[in-house]
């Protein structure tokens, strides 16, 4: 690797002479053919993996069971998609469940020495 090294700075002073549009270019071809590589080295390696589980009389399926089961669909979690009552209102009628971001109104109440216990619903 060392003898790469004049190579390198070729390219590095080369690099100093492109435009960015050039650069970005550059970068597109470069990630694009790194992804292809990528792609030809799983392929190579997943073949060969194969071919010697093969060999021993297994299969992949066998030695690496969660594989097989990557491409099912996760089940949903039971606490998502239902909405959260409000524990703030707002003087003008805006609710706040008290999850998440502070809203605008409150934070300006907040701001004004007013506490949020003040706008609490049911307190």
């Amino acid at each position: 690797m060392a003898d790469d090294a004049p190579a390198r700075e070729s390219a590095l002073a080369m690099l100093d002479r492109m435009s960015v549009e050039d650069l970005t270019a550059l970068i597109e071809a470069a990630t694009a053919k790194r992804r292809e590589k990528q792609e030809e080295a799983k392929a190579t390696m997943l073949a060969k993996w194969k071919a010697e589980a093969a060999a021993a009389g297994l299969s992949l399926d066998a030695l690496l069971p969660g594989l097989a089961d990557s491409g099912k669909a996760r089940k949903a979690r039971k606490d998502q998609g239902g909405s959260v009552p409000a524990k703030y209102r707002g003087p003008n009628g805006e609710e706040w469940s008290g999850r998440g971001r502070t809203p605008k109104w409150l934070s300006v109440m907040e701001a004004e020495g007013k506490s949020r216990d003040q706008f609490k619903i049911g307190a």
